[in-house]
């Protein structure tokens, strides 16, 4: 193994998610759907006031987006399309443009086990908030990972119902 590839002390046992950044989220679930033969999407729009206690590499920082979520198989697919303020997602479509963002695991028994275990290992909170009552946390792995970063969240199950849903 590289030496220089941190190793943290954490069994994944699935992913979860696989999410994509896009400019326009009904082009990308037109575009998606189409593809991977997804019909339905349901829609969320972190803002505040139910998007709280949100940071940007480090400092408090104000953000919003809308994703797109819908399963393929036993996979949940995300689509992100920042709408206000500095984040992980606007870096991305200013370095990258559109395209896979991040995988994640929401299958951690102690994820505030977890987010101790990647900041040990060097590879800090990259940007976090909370929805609702669901707190989430993103990685800096994206060195490591070929430009992917790693989230997770905890507490799904208290998600609140869509704002609103699509169909393609």
């Amino acid at each position: 193994m590289n030496a220089d590839v941190p190793t943290v002390d954490v069994e994944i046992p699935e992913i979860s998610q696989v999410a994509f950044v896009v400019e326009d989220i009904e082009d990308g679930m037109d575009r998606f759907g189409a593809i991977l033969g997804v019909t339905s999407w349901d829609l969320y729009r972190f803002e505040p006031p139910t998007l709280t206690d949100t940071t940007y590499r480090g400092e408090d920082h104000e953000y919003s987006m809308i994703l797109a979520l819908a399963t393929v198989g036993d996979t949940m697919l995300e689509l992100i399309e920042p709408l206000e303020g500095e984040s992980i997602y606007t870096e991305h479509l200013e370095e990258h443009g559109e395209g896979l963002h991040h995988v994640a695991c929401f299958a951690f028994e102690d994820t505030e086990a977890v987010v101790e275990a990647f900041e040990d290992a060097g590879m800090p909170v990259l940007q976090s908030g909370v929805y609702g009552e669901v707190p989430y946390w993103y990685f800096d792995t994206a060195e490591h990972l070929n430009g992917v970063v790693f989230e997770t969240a905890t507490n799904l199950e208290a998600m609140s119902e869509p704002d609103d849903t699509y169909t393609v």
